[in-house]
């Protein structure tokens, strides 16, 4: 792989609703299998500081996933590779408080819930669209409400089983294929099936790396018309775990955030999806 994915710092902002609380299972366990510092930030001045540290509960998830003594210190955390970091915001904004965090403190990945019915939650989509956080390139891993995702929130365990990777000419898709590559061997997946999903101008495979691994199969698939089309009905069809997608380098986040093939995804997606800004990799 030419361009590993690699992650130090998490970010997940939460809203403490059940959808979050998915996708903080997904942010944990890959601070786990990424010896990362994960961020928890969360903006209400009505949450009192008693009742924020109990949310999301770290030692008694990481507990019930057999990785700590029901009994754990906050010390003991550390002994996993990981560093928690629980940040409230005491503002009544919450888009500005964000853009403020992500200003002071970058991050390689932010992962968060999002609500397909409303594009995204409310308070996050006002964040992204603000001319502020425009210039804002990171690895994000979308987990769309109502989907269980590829890791169990009850036990930590992983089923990333079947991989969807959109090609395309521009951006370049091998970043999105060395970042599938790296997540499923961090992730020890024995078995995995990744599918390449091609629509429109067919691009040169020859000149892509897809690894050759024990357990790994590399598929293709060709059409013709919509690509959001074919993305949702490829990943329908093979009952995929996650979709990978490269989004142009030259794009903000807001940008491909905004009507994009990516946004347009997102919104039909059943699984979660992560997107690489191709000049981050």
């Amino acid at each position: 792989m030419t361009a590993p994915l690699t992650i130090h710092r998490i970010f997940h902002p939460t809203d403490f609703s059940k959808d979050s609380q998915v996708a903080f299972a997904h942010a944990l366990k890959l601070a786990l299998v990424f010896h990362a510092e994960l961020t928890i930030l969360h903006v209400d001045p009505a949450v009192s500081p008693e009742g924020f540290e109990d949310f999301p509960r770290i030692r008694p998830t990481l507990a019930q996933w057999g990785l700590l003594p029901e009994s754990s210190s906050k010390s003991d955390v550390t002994t996993l590779g990981i560093r928690i970091r629980k940040v409230r915001a005491l503002a009544a904004d919450a888009k500005q408080a964000i853009i403020h965090h992500l200003a002071s403190s970058p991050t390689d990945l932010m992962v968060l819930a999002t609500h397909q019915h409303e594009g995204f939650a409310r308070w996050v989509h006002q964040t992204l669209a603000t001319p502020g956080s425009r210039e804002m390139h990171m690895k994000t891993l979308f987990v769309p409400s109502h989907v269980e995702g590829f890791v169990d929130r009850e036990t930590g365990q992983t089923t990333l089983q079947r991989l969807l990777i959109p090609m395309s000419l521009q951006p370049p898709s091998q970043p999105a294929i060395d970042a599938a590559c790296t997540l499923i061997s961090q992730l020890n997946s024995p078995a995995v099936s990744l599918t390449l999903v091609h629509a429109g101008k067919e691009p040169d495979v020859t000149s892509l790396n897809m690894p050759q691994k024990a357990g790994w199969s590399w598929n293709q698939l060709f059409g013709k018309g919509d690509p959001v089309e074919w993305i949702l009905a490829a990943g329908e069809e093979f009952d995929v775990d996650l979709i990978v997608m490269a989004t142009k380098g030259q794009d903000s986040l807001f940008d491909m955030l905004r009507g994009s093939t990516t946004e347009r995804v997102l919104r039909g997606a059943r699984c979660p999806l992560l997107a690489i800004p191709a000049k981050l990799v």
